[in-house]
């Protein structure tokens, strides 16, 4: 009987020893399953850190990429810019070298312009001579300034130029003296573009015209004094225009 419960007791304390042992290794077991599951969770939150860092390095790469792509674009217009200036420059001083040919060649051509201007005037039917006689003048005043554009030059004797034109067009009457060899006197002229150019005396008693054959003021008889009378009207504006006969050439030599 007392052999039997020692033997009881040896398989009890071995049974608690085992069982000990076993609760012992099992815990080392839950304890090194935690350790490992903490080291995974530690692993995967460096893993969440890495892959966001790489992420934002991703898209900083790719900004920066876009920064790159706008700079080369950037760089490329500014490039063309500058070959277009360049050209613009070339261009420009092609011009200017064109510009100082031609001024070298305007400015006699404009002196020779105005010298047969007025060498024509004298060769034409004599009105309006002091009107341009000073416009000649004006001009070769303007010709000779430093101070005034070759283009305002230029603009300047074309006007002159088309007021001689215009003169070949119109109809006018303006009072001036009539100076004859022996006097002079205040006339009425009338001027029918260049083909005539008559005077009527103030008190309409004298009439005459200019003979461009003889280069001489011819007296004219009573029977054009209508037609110069009514032209003088209508140059005037004071009576509409009709057909008048008007003298071209003097039939007779007259003082």
């Amino acid at each position: 009987m007392m052999r039997l419960s020692v033997k009881l007791m040896v398989a009890g304390l071995l049974m608690f020893a085992g069982a000990f042992a076993f609760a012992d290794k099992t815990d080392r077991i839950i304890e090194g399953e935690k350790a490992n599951i903490q080291s995974a969770v530690a692993s995967q939150e460096r893993v969440n850190t890495i892959s966001g860092k790489t992420q934002q390095l991703f898209q900083d790469f790719q900004l920066e990429l876009k920064r790159i792509e706008d700079l080369t674009a950037y760089n490329t217009q500014l490039e063309q810019q500058i070959r277009r200036q360049q050209q613009s420059m070339l261009e420009t001083e092609q011009s200017i070298q064109d510009v100082a040919i031609i001024e070298r060649q305007l400015s006699p051509l404009l002196n020779r312009m105005v010298k047969s201007l007025e060498t024509f005037i004298r060769l034409d039917v004599p009105f309006l001579l002091d009107e341009r006689f000073e416009r000649i003048a004006f001009l070769k005043h303007t010709l000779g300034r430093t101070d005034v554009d070759l283009s305002e030059k230029f603009r300047q004797v074309i006007d002159a130029y088309n007021v001689e034109v215009d003169y070949g067009n119109t109809i006018e009457s303006y009072r001036g003296t009539l100076k004859l060899a022996d006097h002079s006197s205040e006339v009425e002229f009338l001027r029918v573009g260049r083909v005539a150019l008559m005077y009527q005396s103030l008190d309409g008693k004298r009439i005459g015209a200019w003979n461009s054959e003889t280069k001489q003021w011819q007296q004219l008889g009573a029977a054009y004094s209508r037609d110069i009378r009514q032209g003088l009207k209508v140059a005037k504006k004071q009576a509409a225009p009709e057909l008048l006969t008007l003298p071209i050439l003097a039939p007779e030599a007259g003082s």
